[in-house]
């Protein structure tokens, strides 16, 4: 250990070895998003009512299943975090070093110990459906942080970050961007209209029944279908822009074949989750969907823009990785 400790101050960590830490913190912290919903969709929400205590007389406590769960989910909390802070040390000792991705690092560093907090304030506050959506929304800043430090950890070192596509490209991509994460919100307030709000006590956004033939959750659930259509409608304007644009498609074509294919799947099981009554298994795997699809959104995003770098640099970076 020490012996590797010494080579890491002394020499760093190559691109190569940066680029797979950056895939575990990412992967760590996609597995906390489903798990934390597991947490809410098993009705495990309060089984540890003290934080950072389960409860009053116990810091760790499996004495029952719901306890069991939420307390699964914070210890989990712990590795993602170690992840985490490898990350962010690895882009201190990356060589060569990049402020950019330093940065990233930090927000990964600092965004952790925030989620802890805003967990805390969840259980505070017995399940407020506005904690807990605020508590999913950091979990994929978090998820879209890591996916930038990814992808940007494949590029070349040094200069000039420019376009990568036209501009009505780009503002394409933005709106897709931007209507992605308002489907993500409006699917988050969904969850907290309906059955699955953490615990048969816990408030809802609106109304207090937990049938999904409730009024209030029937409309949000057509306004959050509504954004969807939208979001997919900008998705193919998109794709029907790049049909004469070689260049531009060969640029988007990875990320955004991903987006679409996820968008389709996350349609489908919406669709079909509702129809059978919510089950919370299906409800899983749609957020686990979405948790992809904001990773599918961060992707496309960063390929909007490449570094402009000379030949000779990109010799060297095809060496180094």
């Amino acid at each position: 250990m020490r012996r590797l400790l010494r080579r890491i101050r002394t020499e760093g960590f190559t691109p190569k070895e940066f680029n797979r830490i950056c895939w575990a913190a990412l992967l760590l912290l996609c597995i906390i998003c489903v798990s934390g919903a597991a947490v809410r969709l098993t009705g495990s929400g309060l089984g540890c009512d003290d934080w950072p205590n389960c409860n009053d007389a116990k810091l760790i406590d499996f004495s029952s299943g719901h306890a069991a769960i939420e307390q699964i989910n914070r210890l989990f909390t712990f590795l993602v975090s170690i992840g985490v802070a490898l990350a962010a040390a690895a882009g201190w000792y990356r060589r060569p070093r990049r402020r950019d991705l330093m940065v990233l690092g930090f927000v990964l560093l600092a965004g952790v110990p925030a989620q802890g907090l805003v967990g805390a304030i969840v259980v505070w506050a017995d399940l407020h459906p506005a904690t807990v959506l605020l508590h999913f929304i950091l979990s994929m800043v978090l998820v879209w942080a890591a996916v930038m430090m990814l992808v940007r950890s494949g590029e070349p070192d040094g200069g000039e970050r420019v376009p990568a596509v036209v501009p009505r490209v780009q503002r394409r991509v933005q709106w897709l961007v931007a209507f992605t994460w308002l489907s993500v919100l409006a699917g988050t307030i969904v969850t907290g209209t309906g059955p699955h709000a953490g615990d048969e006590e816990a408030r809802r956004f609106f109304g207090t029944t937990t049938d999904i033939d409730g009024h209030a959750l029937q409309w949000v659930t057509r306004i959050h279908g509504a954004i969807v259509w939208v979001t997919v409608a900008i998705a193919l304007s998109l794709l029907w822009t790049l049909r004469r644009l070689r260049h531009d498609r060969k640029v988007l074509d990875g990320p955004l074949t991903g987006w679409i294919v996820t968008a389709g799947l996350q349609g489908t099981i919406g669709y079909v989750q509702y129809a059978a009554g919510l089950p919370a298994g299906l409800v899983l795997v749609h957020i686990a969907g979405a948790t992809t699809l904001m990773a599918m959104t961060a992707w496309l995003w960063c390929s909007t823009t490449r570094v402009n770098v000379s030949a000779d640099d990109l010799v060297a970076h095809a060496e180094r990785v």
